[in-house]
This record gives structure tokens, sequence and C-alpha cells, in this order.
């Protein structure tokens, strides 16, 4: 090996601010402030490893003394370089403080360079605030970090600060074609492109790529070959081959594709991850805004724009979504490789959102077609009309389980009458009937009470509940009914208030009367029960209108004392008088277990 043999990143190191890669907005500020002479005295480098801060610090420190003393002179000892990772305690610090109290022999400014300061101990800190702070008029302080977040806030309130962004694909692989000019290696501009990928956004990392790709050829030829067994990069080419796959529902390329990779070596989440890349690169494509943001080799650019042509943007979104979670999900996968496969497999059998609704459009357009329009207006969209002025239906809400669909041809299920049923022409008056299929609990009673309800004999008809009058207006009809069937309504209505136990135990003990078809009278003891009714009107009156086919009921409470038959009970101590009525032992019992009422 030639002893003076040195590695890219330090024979290329920039030796001025134009030569930096990818920071020109700071590069630009430094040399503006420099000129300027408005230079802070503390300034703060951070961003991810290999973007140049130190290299912009030692540029910045040679330059401050050129523009305020003059070039051609040796300025190295006005240049102190501190590693705060090796020299992170307070005595190092001290010493720090000692040098800056002397001014510099040659120039005009002392420059101190700490790299890695946020590995300084919080005692190093304090120590340096001072200092840092108030420095002497020919001190600056350059501080370099990856982890701004780990620098005391007292620290960053003192310095100017300036971030480093990553360094694009494009600018590192433009730089490496410059090296490789200055070398006379021979690169493809796909390989260069691959090493800047495999660079992450740091400088430093692709010149190292790029000496091992260098060494490894031996030939003075960068091939994308080359590069690709050298990294274990999956090939483009078998992206493309996988996405035309998925395309045309093929679903033994997909899993022999899988196998493929695991082959050749290459990890399967880099895989994924390599393949969702690239579905991100066909969506990019569909857009001329977004074109602009693909990342890619001008050879690769064209094949990636007209795969996207061929895929519609809204199943490209779909797939690299389900890729996204998928990767999420990886590392909980017991079974890895099964993970991925049902994952790519999945993006065959999902349709795009926007193909969904076409396909359901295209299979419900032809029954729509073959069901002649109503002439008739649809009950749900016409309010209904009361048959008598002086007893209006208010509108109040219904009980969960009785409650009246809005629509019934949207929200009910057809019935299989309804279904063989064929579509008969619109008939005008009283014979225009519409078939009511509204849910009520009278249908799961018990057999003893629906038998109290009057069944129409089975010769004759059932008469309708709506009917449609000579305007085409949906009314409902007015039923009679009978004592035994309001009873048997009124018991069930107890049934929807479970959350109320004493308001149930009211309703469950009192009886109501029916006074014509459509009063019914309820008496009660005390004011109290009849607060406690009305509370409960509006839940009680549309049920029994819903049990009774009768839209006209009104409820009217009586008070009348010892009208109810059973002494409801409502405090502890009623009810456990009541126990002790029917069981003279219990209060025994209470006093042996000291136990109390409540």
């Amino acid at each position: 090996m030639e002893q003076n043999y040195l590695v890219s990143a330090r024979k290329y190191r920039p030796a001025a601010f134009a030569s930096v890669v990818g920071q020109a907005h700071v590069t630009e500020t430094l040399e503006h402030e420099v000129v300027s002479g408005r230079l802070a005295q503390a300034l703060l480098f951070t961003g991810p490893r290999g973007v140049g801060k130190t290299t912009c610090a030692r540029i910045l420190a040679r330059r401050i003394n050129e523009v305020h003393t003059g070039e051609g002179l040796d300025y190295s000892l006005n240049i102190f370089e501190l590693d705060a990772a090796s020299n992170n305690t307070v005595d190092d610090i001290r010493q720090l403080i000692d040098q800056v109290r002397f001014a510099p022999q040659v120039g005009t400014y002392k420059v101190y360079i700490i790299d890695e300061v946020h590995m300084l101990s919080q005692a190093a800190f304090n120590a340096f605030l001072k200092t840092l702070e108030e420095p002497p008029a020919h001190a600056v302080f350059i501080l370099a970090t990856t982890e701004k977040h780990k620098v005391l806030p007292t620290i960053l309130s003192r310095c100017q600060i300036f971030d480093f962004k990553r360094i694009g694909i494009g600018d590192i692989a433009e730089h490496l074609a410059w090296v490789a000019a200055q070398e006379g290696i021979d690169a493809a501009p796909e390989a260069l492109h691959a090493i800047a990928e495999k660079a992450d956004g740091s400088l430093r990392d692709s010149l190292s790529i790029f000496d091992r790709i260098a060494a490894f050829t031996q030939g003075g030829t960068i091939s994308y070959e080359r590069v690709r067994q050298n990294l274990q990069l999956v090939d483009r080419a078998l992206f493309v081959a996988l996405w035309e796959s998925i395309e045309a529902a093929d679903r033994a390329s997909v899993l022999t594709a899988i196998q493929d990779v695991i082959d050749q070596g290459f990890d399967l989440q880099r895989f994924l991850v390599g393949f969702t890349g690239y579905v991100r690169e066909l969506l990019l494509a569909h857009h001329p805004a977004t074109v602009a943001l693909l990342d890619v080799p001008e050879s690769a650019k064209k094949g990636v724009l007209e795969a996207s042509s061929r895929a519609p943007v809204a199943r490209v979104a779909s797939a690299l979504k389900r890729l996204v979670a998928a990767d999420a999900g990886y590392r909980a996968a017991s079974n890895a490789r099964w993970h991925v496969e049902v994952a790519l497999l999945d993006l065959i059998d999902a349709e795009a959102p926007d193909e969904k609704k076409k396909s359901r459009s295209e299979l419900s357009a032809p029954a729509r077609e073959s069901i002649p329009a109503p002439t008739q207006p649809v009950k749900a969209d016409l309010p209904e009309a009361p048959p008598s002025a002086a007893v209006p239906a208010p509108e109040v809400p219904s009980p969960p389980l009785a409650a009246v669909p809005e629509s019934t041809a949207e929200r009910e299920p057809a019935t299989e009458a309804a279904i063989a049923e064929p579509v008969r022409e619109p008939r005008t008056g009283t014979e225009a009937k519409i078939r009511r299929t509204a849910f009520s609990l009278k249908d799961l009673s018990a057999p003893a009470a629906a038998s109290s309800v009057p069944v129409p004999p089975q010769n004759e008809p059932e008469e309708p509940d709506e009917v449609a009058n000579d305007l085409g207006v949906v009314e409902r009809r007015l039923r009679p009914f009978t004592q035994e069937a309001l009873e048997t309504a009124w018991l069930e209505s107890a049934t929807s208030l479970d959350e109320l136990p004493v308001i149930k135990a009211i309703v469950q003990q009192v009886k109501p009367v029916r006074e014509d078809d459509s009063l019914v009278r309820v008496t009660v003891e005390n004011e109290l029960q009849e607060e406690y009714l009305n509370s409960v009107r509006d839940r009680v009156i549309p049920f029994l209108r819903q049990a009774l086919h009768n839209d006209s009921i009104k409820l009217r409470t009586v008070i009348e004392e010892g009208a109810v038959n059973a002494r409801l009970v409502y405090t502890p101590d009623e009810r456990y008088a009541f126990l002790l009525e029917k069981n003279p032992y219990l209060d025994d019992f209470r006093r042996e277990f000291q136990l109390d009422i409540e």
C-alpha cells in the first residue's frame, strides 16, 4: 500500500466555501457575515453526520483571519480544535478558558472549534457559560454537534445556530462524478446514483463507499452491476417486473420473485422498502408538479413514467398505503417471508377505491333501470299528515326497538313477499296501498299475550295501516284497539325503561283504561307518580301508537289516592319493610350479621 494514500473524504475535503456541497444556505451566510464584520462570537453547527460541519468550521476559522488580517499567512496557530467526546470534564474546559485569555501571535482572531459538544458534562457546560457569553474580543467559538437536543438550553441561547441539512442524492452523485474524473475512473451514472442513495445524505459516507467500489472493480470502471453486487442492492428491474406481475394478477410470478430475492441473500425488509420506494416513484410520476421530486437516474425516469401511465393513480396510492403498513408490521411478524408474500398478494386482490365505486355502480345500474320510476311521492320525503287537525301527532323520538325507519325502501330489508311480488302500476284513491314492514315488540311477545290481540279473519284481507289519498300523500289509518291489546302494549312499553327502574315499576303497576280510539286514561296515586309518568310520556306514547297501529293515541293522567292496587316502594327502608312482611326472620338475619339496610 502506498504510504501517502489518502481516502477521498480527506483528499477532496473542501478548502473554500464554494467547494462545500449542498450547504449553500450556510456557506453564503457565513461569507457575508465575515466580509461585513458582523460575525457572532459563538456559533453552533448542527446536522447529520458527514454533511460538512467540521469542514465549514475550519474554512470559517481560516477565512476570518484572511479577511481581517490578510492572505498568504499561516494561521494554523490561531485555530484550536477540541474533541468534546474525550475532553468533556470541568478541568478540560478550565484549561481552554485559560488559553482564551491570551491574544493571537499572528492575525486578529483565535478560533476554538469544539466538536461533538453535546458530550460535555453538565458541570463542564456550566463552567463554559460565562466565557461563551462574554469572550475576549479576539476569541470566536464554533461548536459542532449531531445531537442539538442534548445541548443545554443556556448554551443554545448564547450561540448563533446554523442547521446543516442532508445532502441530496443528485448533489452527491454529481460530486462523485467529479471525484471519479479526478481519479481517472470511468463510472456509470446509475452506479454513482446507487452509491449516493446508499449514503443516505452523507457525503463522507458516499466517498467511503466510492473508495470501496473502486478497489473492488480493479479495472478502472464502476458499473451499476458491480455496485449492486457489492452493496447488496436489489435490481430495479426486479421491482419493475414485480409491479407488472401485480398489475397482471400473476400470483405465481409474485411468489417466484420473492424466492429469487431470498436465493440472492437479500434482506426481505430492505426488499420491501425498496419496492415501496418504487411504487412511490410511480405515484410521483402521475402529476407534472411531482415529477420533479423523482430522484432517479435519467435512464430510469423514462421507464417510471411509462409504467405510471398504465396504472391508475388511485390503485397506486392504495398499493403504497398497504406497503407502508406492511413495512410497519414487519418486525412484529413471526414469519417474515409469509408476511411479505401476503402483503404483495394483497395488492392483487385489493381494488382501488375509485374502481370499487365504479364496479358497484355498474352492478346496480341495470337493477335501477329495470324498476319503473314511482309516480307517488315516497313516504320518507313528505311529512306525515295527521288524520284530524284536532289531534296532531307530536314529533317525538321513538323507543329504540320500535322505531319507525325514515325510509322503508332504504333502511328496511325487503321481505320475501315483497321480493316475489311483481311491480304493479300505481292506483289512485284508497286502492293505492303501501306495504308496512315496521318492527314491533308485539311480534316477540309471549304467545299468550299475542293471542289477546284480535286477529282478522283468514278469508278477509287485513286492513292496511297506511293509504294514499287523492293527492298521493301517504296517511296512516286510525285502527281501533281493544282494552286487552292496550294492556299488552302498555306492559311492553315498560321493557324500554330498564335504565329507569322506579318509573318502570310505576308503569307496570298502573292500569291503562281505553276511553275511546284516541284517548287512554291512566290513574295514579299522587303527583310524584304523575310527574314520573310525564317524564317518559314522549317514549310511551310513540310506543303505544306503533304497537296499536293508531297515530291518534293520547295519554291522560288522573290523580286518585288508593287507585293503585299494589303499594310501590321507593326508599331502601320501604323495600326492607316490604321484604320483612314476606319473611319475618329477615330482621334476625340482619342483626346477627350486623348488616346495613342500604
